[in-house]
């Protein structure tokens, strides 16, 4: 056996001793994973920014605090999402308890990415832990540091057995993906997001795939550029511009397309200094082909702001790219990296038109005072109007993509639920067999006649129990309604004797 197919063999067989079902231990485990991003505060800042050059408070902002905020939610909100959810009953089945039963599905795998190693690894741990399943953890290579600490501290406080960490490459990967799973989710791009799919159908294993795309950002005419420009400049470089969800490029008409140029320029000297390579919180690319790979999407375009950069500390400044069109080398790929290119159209019709001639995006971004135009009608994973990236904070909002940017979704009881199989339960008692008789063959059941017919035929219980209730309100007010005719009738005929008298 490889090491890799004993891992997975150890998890499946700590899983089927039942250890991870009680909500008890599920609770336990993410406190123990609540302590160790506590306790582990200053090994994860430090690998973070050897693998990124993130400094610890955005380490803080973008990697631990998200996460501390998922476990806290779950803990408190378990026993609610593993509870049997009752679902609306037929008159057949109106006597027996019909519900929804979370379980477990088993052994999860997730492969983790590397431009947010800990946050994009380690919240669908919390979803898998949540589900009282076994999970095997597979951090991305690429950000090796933080890899390794994962590998070192992670089973210091976490079961062993149930959550291994698995490190290595390509080849520990695909070796991986040779196991049977009962589900695999991973985070990254829809290249290799073909691969896992492609393995994971020969064990036919559902999976989560979130991926990434050209996250559009439109830009109405009518907005106020200063602020949007702001939120937009934060958006897409924070983390270098490496974010599955930041704003790719930008769509506005020729009219406010300088005047988007001079703001964002604005916005970069503030948040980044006039020297963005010595600040310390402006990040790098990860490693030296990214690099090479960003830096070759420049071809053809025409620098309008930044477009410096040193390969020996993998810095790309800052760059917007102005008059770009939708052949241009920059558009034919997610840039992933520091490059923001500006695609000037017509208006919003335009605008909608060439978002839907490419894949769906993992989000789309819409900055205008109207509401009509935050509401355009296109396809994504999520739709954000007037900011950016803010939606990933709001734990009760599904994350995930669309088509060509993902499938499935997580984040708080979204990522419970994804992480569960959502059990169809039906509990009869063995008493009114002649009742029950009505779905045996018609020469069984023949004495039941039309009403066989009437209780096996789709009802809307819901709105018998409108019609009902609407029919209790009418009787009451009808019985008050006469009452008080009754009462002023009464009064009415003694007033009228005492007059005659």
């Amino acid at each position: 056996m490889s090491r890799e197919q004993l891992v997975v063999e150890r998890a499946r067989r700590a899983f089927q001793t039942g250890m991870s079902k009680p909500l008890k231990f599920r609770v336990h485990q993410l406190k123990n994973l609540h302590r160790f991003i506590t306790e582990r505060r200053k090994d994860i800042a430090d690998a973070v920014n050897k693998d990124l050059n993130k400094t610890e408070h955005s380490t803080e902002l973008f990697e631990t605090l998200g996460l501390e905020g998922e476990i806290d939610v779950a803990v408190e909100r378990l026993a609610e999402w593993a509870a049997p959810r009752p679902v609306e009953k037929s008159l057949l089945t109106i006597l027996d308890e019909v519900y929804i039963q979370p379980e477990p599905l088993g052994v999860v795998l997730i492969i983790g990415a590397w431009n947010y190693p800990w946050a994009v690894t380690l919240q669908p741990l919390v979803a898998a832990i949540a589900a009282g399943n076994a999970a095997v953890v597979k951090p991305s290579e690429v950000s090796s540091h933080s890899a390794k600490v994962m590998e070192e501290l992670l089973p210091l406080y976490l079961d062993k057995e149930l959550y291994p960490v698995v490190c290595g490459g390509v080849s520990e990967t695909q070796e991986l993906l040779r196991q049977r799973f009962d589900h695999i989710f991973y985070t990254g791009n829809s290249t290799v997001g073909k691969l896992v799919m492609e393995a994971a159908a020969r064990h036919l294993t559902p999976v989560t795939l979130e991926l990434g795309g050209k996250s559009p950002c439109y830009i109405d005419k009518d907005v106020d550029l200063r602020v949007a420009c702001r939120r937009i400049t934060w958006g897409k470089f924070v983390n270098c511009g490496q974010t599955c969800i930041a704003p790719d490029y930008i769509l506005c008409e020729p009219s406010i397309q300088d005047r988007v140029v001079e703001e964002i320029r604005k916005c970069i000297t503030e948040f980044y200094t006039d020297d963005p390579k010595s600040f310390e919180d402006y990040g790098r690319i990860i490693n030296q082909r990214h690099f090479q790979r960003v830096m070759s999407l420049l071809e053809g375009s025409t620098v309008a702001i930044g477009g410096d950069s040193d390969q020996s500390q993998c810095y790309i400044a800052p760059t917007v790219l102005k008059d770009v069109t939708g052949g241009s080398k920059v558009m034919q790929e997610e840039i992933f990296g520091p490059l923001l290119p500006i695609v000037t159209v017509s208006g919003v019709d335009e605008a909608i038109q060439f978002i839907n001639e490419r894949e769906k995006p993992l989000a789309l971004y819409v900055f205008s005072p109207d509401n009509k135009v935050k509401t355009i009608e296109t396809s994504s994973g999520a739709l954000v109007a007037n900011d950016c990236l803010v939606h990933f904070t709001v734990s009760a909002l599904p994350f995930g993509g669309v088509g060509n940017s993902g499938m499935g979704r997580y984040h708080s009881q979204h990522g419970f639920d994804q992480l569960s199989h959502l059990r169809a339960c039906l509990i009869k008692k063995l008493n009114l067999e002649d009742a029950n008789a009505m779905r045996y063959p018609p020469h069984t059941a023949k004495k039941l006649g039309w009403a066989r017919f009437f209780l096996l035929k789709r009802v809307n219980l819901r709105r018998l129990r409108r019609m009902a209730l609407l029919a209790l309100f009418s009787a009451m007010t009808a019985f008050i309604v006469q009452y008080r005719l009754d009462i002023w009738t009464g009064v009415h005929v003694r007033w009228t004797i005492v007059q005659v008298r």
